[in-house]
């Protein structure tokens, strides 16, 4: 069994950021001078993004729980840490920038839901606290719980996400560089994320029940951004997927 995580954590600590360090002045600007199709866009991929952290943040003390060693456990902390950072991100960008309307991040959270389709806030908001719950119960279920959070919502639907969305701010009409920095920057922190899920289900031992299971859910959730995601981006994202499992030594019957 592959053991120690601690680089992981090392990396993590090196490559903080802080989201009110970031300068939106120009982004404020400019938001005004969108057109009507281009918010639509920016606003129903920022309204699965602030859906997704805010779910995710929430879900890792079950995690934390069951990590099989010191090292594990001290990632799952890290990673909370960002997951914060990236809701507040989401959170700062929604209220500063697009302007969403609410006094909290769950009252805007509340306006943006309606912008997401219901296959993703099924995910985020049902699947995944579910599964967080299935692991507070039975720690055994880690390698499946970090299957759906780190190999199918972060290195699928997350990771899609973000490439969509810096796709979509380089096309627009007029810059938001601070948004497009930030979306980098939690870009940069999903890739060590992804990387620490792939070395614990590289560590496990895998069934091929568990291995079509990750295939299997990374295809349907590939989808759930609705018609934000081009079907090339989709199948970008599953090939990334597949190569991934593959590294991670799964092979599929």
């Amino acid at each position: 069994m592959i053991t120690g995580y601690r680089h992981f954590v090392t990396l993590a600590d090196s490559i903080q950021w802080d989201e009110t360090a970031i300068d939106y002045t120009a982004d404020r600007a400019a938001w005004p001078r969108l057109t009507e199709t281009e918010r639509t866009r920016v606003l129903g991929l920022l309204a699965g993004f602030c859906i997704a952290e805010f779910a995710v943040a929430g879900q890792l003390d079950a995690y934390r729980a069951a990590a099989l060693d010191d090292s594990m456990e001290a990632c799952f902390r890290a990673q909370a840490r960002d997951e914060a950072r990236h809701a507040r991100f989401f959170d700062l960008v929604a209220a500063d920038v697009a302007g969403v309307p609410g006094d909290t991040p769950a009252q805007r959270l509340d306006v943006l839901r309606d912008r997401a389709a219901p296959e993703l806030v099924d995910l985020l908001e049902v699947r995944l606290p579910e599964t967080a719950r299935r692991l507070a119960d039975d720690r055994q279920d880690l390698t499946s719980a970090v299957g759906l959070y780190h190999m199918v919502i972060e290195g699928v639907v997350l990771l899609a996400g973000q490439h969509a969305m810096l796709a979509t701010l380089d096309g627009l009409s007029v810059a938001l560089p601070g948004m497009h920095k930030g979306v980098e920057l939690v870009l940069r922190d999903e890739r060590w994320h992804i990387g620490f899920g792939s070395r614990i289900v590289q560590s496990a031992d895998i069934c091929p029940t568990e291995a079509d299971a990750m295939l299997e859910q990374a295809e349907t959730a590939a989808k759930v951004w609705g018609d934000l995601l081009t079907e090339d981006a989709i199948e970008t994202a599953m090939r990334q997927h597949r190569r991934r499992l593959k590294a991670a030594g799964i092979k599929f019957w």
